[in-house]
């Protein structure tokens, strides 16, 4: 690894390395005035030189540079803008479904005035019949 590529990683607790011969270890710590990381290597931990690194993979086994950190933040944006502009186009069509069921609407409070209709229709009835069973009995009381 050359000391720009040393410089322009993005170093953390528990990325990976690869040294030039071939012994893979944990990083512990990095130093950047003696351009060295601290790193378990063969269960020990010692300071490994930039020169002798061979490869840096971020804990989840990604690139550690900034580009590949980058590109991958780009990726996360354009899913994101891809799944707002989907939830948006949904959200488009629940406002049309729910303004086009006024319809449904109109025909259960038509059917709701209907039902109100005929219960007062039934009470006015009785109270006729009420009116004219006390007539009568009045009508029986006069004759007596």
């Amino acid at each position: 690894m050359t000391e720009k590529e040393f410089i322009s990683q993005v170093w953390r607790m528990h990325d990976k390395i690869v040294t030039t011969d071939g012994v893979p270890g944990k990083v512990i710590g990095v130093s950047f005035t003696t351009k060295s990381v601290r790193a378990f290597i063969s269960g020990a931990p010692e300071w490994v030189s930039f020169a002798l690194i061979e490869s840096h993979n971020t804990g989840r086994g990604e690139e550690g540079d900034d580009l590949a950190i980058i590109e991958e933040l780009r990726a996360k944006i354009e899913h994101q803008a891809e799944e707002i502009v989907k939830l948006q186009s949904d959200k488009k069509l629940l406002q049309e479904k729910i303004s086009r069921n006024y319809l449904g609407d109109i025909l259960k409070a038509v059917n709701l005035m209907k039902q109100g209709l005929q219960e007062k229709k039934h009470k006015i009835d009785q109270i006729d019949s009420g009116l004219s069973q006390v007539q009568k009995a009045l009508e029986k009381i006069e004759e007596s």
